[in-house]
């Protein structure tokens, strides 16, 4: 099921809508790192329409699993989207006011409906995508994996030696001094 808002259930009072999405985009679009953990995410919406404008007020809550990006351990997150968005008649998006060529379209929280519908999901799938980390932790503190003997260092020590500094591809920046700027002279 998409979220759609009906245009003519909408006018100038605020109506609130309690709706959910289901997740089967996130293999395609989030698939690579994320798995949804729950099969339907709520999504709580307040509109208002004024003549064609209708504005909406998004709030989406959803779980996702995935595996932590130092330790590999699955884990899961809690992710919260909140968004206000305009959508405008149809043909009106690129029609501008005479002074911006660009109109609306210049504006990414303003989008077009088709008249009998606005259509909420791409909305929504796009601000939580957003709000998901591009290297997901278990833990802030995870300590990871050792390099040597791949032991995972939250659950256990490991009898590997320390590693060389060298290693490290930041080692040499560990000895660049930088001296200050002598004052130019006129």
């Amino acid at each position: 099921m998409t979220l759609l808002l009906k245009i003519a259930d909408l006018s100038a009072s605020p109506r609130q809508f309690d709706r959910d999405l289901a997740t089967d985009w996130c293999a395609e679009r989030a698939g690579d790192v994320y798995t949804a953990a729950q099969p339907r995410l709520p999504v709580a919406i307040t509109a208002t329409k004024v003549a064609e404008v209708v504005q909406v007020q998004v709030r989406a809550k959803a779980r996702f699993g995935f595996a932590c990006s130092r330790c590999a351990e699955p884990a899961e997150c809690d992710v919260h989207a909140e968004f206000d968005h305009h959508f405008v008649g149809p043909g009106k998006l690129d029609a501008g006011d005479g002074q911006d060529a660009a109109g609306f379209d210049a504006d990414p929280d303003v989008s077009e409906h088709d008249g009998v519908h606005a259509h909420l999901d791409e909305l929504v799938i796009e601000y939580l995508l957003l709000e998901l980390p591009s290297a997901p932790l278990c833990a802030p503190a995870c300590k990871g994996l050792c390099v040597t003997c791949g032991t995972n260092l939250n659950q256990a020590t490991c009898g590997c030696a320390a590693q060389p500094e060298a290693l490290s591809p930041w080692a040499k920046l560990a000895h660049f001094q930088v001296s200050p700027a002598e004052p130019v002279r006129a």
